[in-house]
């Protein structure tokens, strides 16, 4: 298997794993079973339900090679968001997970591109 394949496979490995968490996390914030924990850090719950919207709209635009640049942007920007409502309430271990999910997606992302530009 050349290199560009191996990385090729290896984003769509990524992507696909990232996509699942954030269909997951996504749908327990549409479910509602996340918004007591919004309202602890002062968010009302509409706003659980917006993030929600917005980490399983960006979950299938991971799985759509045309959107996923678009995808992580925006992901990127909710766990930005997520990473400071974790420093500002003194969770500080906590926004380990967001940036450990920017830096898987942006690893996918640039895998991608150079496997397409090999």
């Amino acid at each position: 298997m050349n290199q560009s394949k191996v990385r090729s496979v290896l984003s769509w490995v990524l992507v696909a794993l990232v996509a699942a968490m954030f269909a997951m996390s996504g749908l327990a914030k549409l479910g509602g079973q996340m918004t007591e924990m919004f309202a602890t850090w002062g968010y009302p719950p509409w706003f659980a339900t917006l993030i929600g919207v917005a980490e399983l709209a960006g979950a299938i635009g991971l799985l759509v090679p045309r959107t996923t640049r678009w995808a992580v942007y925006g992901l990127s920007a909710v766990m930005l968001g997520a990473a400071y409502t974790h420093i500002a309430n003194g969770e500080g271990v906590e926004v380990l997970r967001p940036i450990v999910f920017i830096v898987v997606m942006w690893t996918a992302l640039l895998l991608r591109g150079r496997a397409a530009s090999a």
